[in-house]
Parts: C-alpha cells; sequence; structure tokens
C-alpha cells in the first residue's frame, strides 16, 4: 500500500520530510527507462507535463516540453479561439528543436558577425520577408566584410528541409557539415533553424500517432463550447478546477464525457472518497491530477484552513486506484520544487507530474521579462490569485465565480534560461536517483521504495514557506 510507506498521520507527506532508501542497482543510470502515461492513451518518454498556469504554458512551452517528452497543458486564461489557435500551431510545429535564429538579406555584415559570435554558430539562413534566400558563413563574413556591405553580398546556395524531410536533418548536417538548417513549409516559408549542437541534446519527442507532438488543454467542466471545439485539436483534456470532488463539477464532467473522443484527465482531487465519489458517477476517466494547496503559490492552507499535502494525496489516490483495478495514471500537482520531489513524488505513485514553479521564469515560459535594477524576471501567479481570476472571468463567460477570495498569490521569479537546459537536468538527476533506489523504470521504483522520515517541520516555519 502506497499510503503505509508515507507513514504516521495523515498531517504528514510535506515532500522535505522524506528520503527513499537506497537499494542494489542492476543498471547505469542512463540505462533507466522514464517513459510512463499521462493518460490511459497518453504516452510520455518523460514523466513531466507543464501546468496550466498563464504565466507558464502556452506555446512555446507546450513545443518545448514536447519535444524534451514530456507533455504542455495549454492554460484556459484566453479566449477560446486563442486556445484553439495555440493547439493547431503546437499541431503543426515541426517535431525537432528548431529556433527563431537567422540573418536578415539587409542585415550588415559587421552586425552578423557579432550574432554568429554570440550564438556560436558559423552558418545560417538568410531571409528576405519569410521566404529563404541563401545562408552565409562566418568565415566569408570575416574575411571579406571591408564596407560593413548588407548580408546578401555573401549568401550562398540555401541549405533548407521541408517539415516532410526532418528525419533527414540530422544526416543532411552531419554530411555537409553544417551547424545549421533552416525548415520551410510546403509553400517555402520560414519556420525555424535546426542547430546542430542540438539535436545531440535532446530526448525523445512525445508525438501522436501521425508524428505530431502531443498537447493537452484545461477547461472548465462547465464550459461546453470550449471542450467540444478543443476535442477536435488537443490530445488530452484536463479539466482545471481547485477541488474537483463536488457536486456540481462531477454532474458537469459526467455530462460533456458523452461528447468527447479524447483522454479525460480529472481534477484536481486528493482523497479516496474522492476517487470513489467520481468513479461511480463518471464512465470515461482516463487520469487522475492529484493535490489540493500545495502549490508554491497557493495559499489555501492559509486561507481556508483545508490543505492535504501532496506527497499523501499521491499515495492516498494511487492505493484507491489500485483497490478499483483502474490502471489510471496518476498526476502528482502542486509544491513540487525540485528533481528530489518528482522522485519522491514518482515514488509514492505518481506517474507523472505537473511542474509550474519549476518551469516559471525560463524564456519558454508564457510571461514577459521583466528588468528590476540590474536582474532580470518574469512574473509567476497562482491560478486563484486575483489578477488571474479577473482574466479568467473576463476571457471566459462560461466561468462561475463561486469564491470571493484569492486563494494564490502573484510574484516575480528569477530569469533562468532556456526550458531545455532545465528539464535536461532534472532528467539526469531522475536517472541518478533511480539507481539509487535500485530501480530501472517507475513501476519498479513504485515496488521497491522503502520511504525513511526525517523529522518534521516545525508548523511556524511550515505556515512561513508555504
Amino acid at each position: 500500500m502506497f499510503k503505509e510507506k508515507i507513514l504516521g498521520s495523515i498531517y504528514t507527506g510535506f515532500f522535505e520530510e522524506f528520503f527513499i532508501r537506497p537499494g542494489l542497482s542492476e543498471k547505469e543510470p542512463y540505462e533507466i527507462d522514464l517513459r510512463t502515461k499521462f493518460s490511459r492513451n497518453i504516452i510520455l518518454e518523460i514523466p513531466i507535463s507543464s501546468s496550466p498556469m498563464d504565466t507558464v504554458s502556452g506555446y512555446e512551452m507546450a513545443v518545448a516540453i514536447a519535444l524534451l517528452g514530456g507533455i504542455g497543458v495549454v492554460h484556459r486564461n484566453m479566449s477560446i479561439e486563442e486556445q484553439v489557435s495555440i493547439l493547431k500551431k503546437v499541431k503543426e510545429a515541426p517535431p525537432i528543436r528548431t529556433r527563431e535564429i537567422f540573418l536578415t538579406h539587409d542585415q550588415r555584415c559587421q552586425n552578423a558577425i557579432e550574432y554568429m559570435r554570440r550564438n556560436e554558430i558559423r552558418d545560417l539562413p538568410v531571409l528576405k520577408g519569410s521566404a529563404v534566400v541563401g545562408r552565409v558563413r562566418y568565415i566569408d563574413l570575416e574575411k571579406e566584410c571591408v564596407n560593413n556591405d548588407p548580408v546578401e553580398k555573401y549568401v550562398r546556395e540555401p541549405v533548407k528541409i521541408t517539415l516532410k524531410q526532418i528525419r533527414d536533418a540530422k544526416r543532411i548536417i552531419m554530411e555537409g557539415g553544417y551547424d545549421t538548417i533552416a525548415v520551410t513549409d510546403d509553400h517555402d516559408n520560414y519556420l525555424g533553424t535546426i542547430v546542430y549542437k542540438d539535436l545531440f541534446q535532446e530526448n525523445s519527442p512525445s508525438l501522436d500517432e501521425e508524428g505530431r507532438l502531443i498537447v493537452g488543454a484545461a477547461v472548465s467542466p462547465f464550459d461546453k463550447e470550449r471542450i467540444l471545439k478543443i476535442d477536435k485539436y488537443a490530445d488530452v483534456i484536463v479539466t482545471d478546477v481547485a477541488h474537483f470532488h463536488n457536486r456540481n463539477v462531477i454532474n458537469a464532467t459526467k455530462m460533456i464525457t458523452k461528447e468527447i473522443s479524447k483522454d479525460l484527465v480529472i481534477g484536481n482531487l486528493a482523497t479516496e472518497e474522492a476517487v470513489r465519489d467520481v468513479v461511480s458517477e463518471i464512465d470515461k476517466i482516463d487520469g487522475f491530477r492529484v493535490g489540493l494547496g500545495g502549490g508554491s503559490i497557493c495559499i489555501t492552507p492559509e486561507v481556508t484552513g483545508v490543505y492535504m499535502p501532496t506527497l499523501y494525496a499521491v499515495a492516498e489516490v494511487r492505493d484507491a486506484v489500485d483497490k478499483l483495478n483502474m490502471n489510471v495514471p496518476v498526476i502528482a500537482d502542486g509544491g513540487i520544487r525540485s528533481s528530489a520531489d518528482i522522485m519522491r513524488a514518482l515514488a509514492a505513485g505518481a506517474s507523472s507530474v505537473m511542474l509550474g514553479y519549476m518551469l516559471a521564469g525560463t524564456e519558454e515560459a508564457s510571461a514577459p521579462k521583466i528588468r528590476v535594477g540590474g536582474s532580470v524576471y518574469k512574473p509567476y501567479r497562482g491560478m486563484a490569485s486575483i489578477s488571474a481570476i479577473e482574466l479568467r472571468y473576463a476571457m471566459d463567460r462560461y466561468s462561475r465565480r463561486t469564491k470571493q477570495v484569492a486563494e494564490g498569490i502573484e510574484g516575480l521569479v528569477p530569469y533562468k534560461g532556456s526550458v531545455y537546459k532545465i528539464v535536461q537536468e532534472i532528467i539526469e538527476a531522475l536517472k541518478a536517483g533511480f539507481g539509487y533506489a535500485g530501480a530501472s523504470n517507475i513501476e519498479e521504483l513504485w515496488r521497491k521504495t522503502v520511504f525513511i522520515r526525517t523529522k518534521p517541520r516545525d508548523s511556524r516555519d511550515i505556515i512561513q514557506k508555504i
């Protein structure tokens, strides 16, 4: 029983109170298999999804996380049309990492030299409008740029491929000795640039049966119009409710399940009773999003006095799912601040984790950069904060304002750089953790985990840090 591994009373379960007992390792970290399921039919290469927060999960994040092997869940704090547009763009994106890095035909050669030095790239595509008209090499510019002429004077034949040729990208780059290759659509419009060094840093992307990136979408169960439109484009629909264990929410979800074709992840919920109640009412459940009040910028515990530590909630829900023989994934959501927390959540019975704070502040997070003094930040806010609530009710006429108090806060997080680097470091840490625990995959981690509990935190410290 997973709950028994957490030990103690219902008041235990803070991530930092627990560590995993080491075990005999049969495999090296590079041999660890992190593949898992996000929902009944959605397979991930890594157990990570992005939280549907409006300062985290937009187009760029959804593409990046899918390319890294996870799944992005696009937030709903926007019009139906805008959310559908983002989902369509993700499905149309190249299933390989591209960057918006290029030169324009009228760019001056000295400026181009500095740009290529800064990016440590020896050649780049040249654009005129949206068309790729050629490429330039750093060595040519450095040798021949004298009068600061426009780049077009030094243009060579273009190196480009279409989306249909993506699988040949690595071969073309390797055989030609290029640093970059331009990607275009069937009408020769520029879509992005593949950079040589990126090809050897990526994990396998999460793809659908047609070879397109997978993507999820957050919805209110009361917004039938949005759900039906999103069902055409998203691979999985995720209900975005703070407390799913609610009669009206259950009834609304029960109605819409009859009209959707994609997987449905329901949540958030946090108890065995919640699982039993929703299962008795809703026929279609393809995953559980688990957590209540545990988010890093959630103040539900302070405001309401109601809380369920995420680690304990995951264990309790996993036990309930297993008792019912449902074979449905459990997604840990809330309060995960490190790779160690991810490891603990997986060991407690989660199939994957949903990250907000750990992805906030990255280049791909859907929030603008803000400079404060000599430092750069990005906004980060809870979806139950005042500003997020006001935007949601302004954009979504089906939203129901049943609460008149904020349960989330707003703030700034330091700019962290690319999410690709952040997630890659998480993956390496997880593989090392699995090795120490003596597990080669997630299901083996479930079977082998023995938790060691450390001294609980002082209650005053809890209040200060939540």
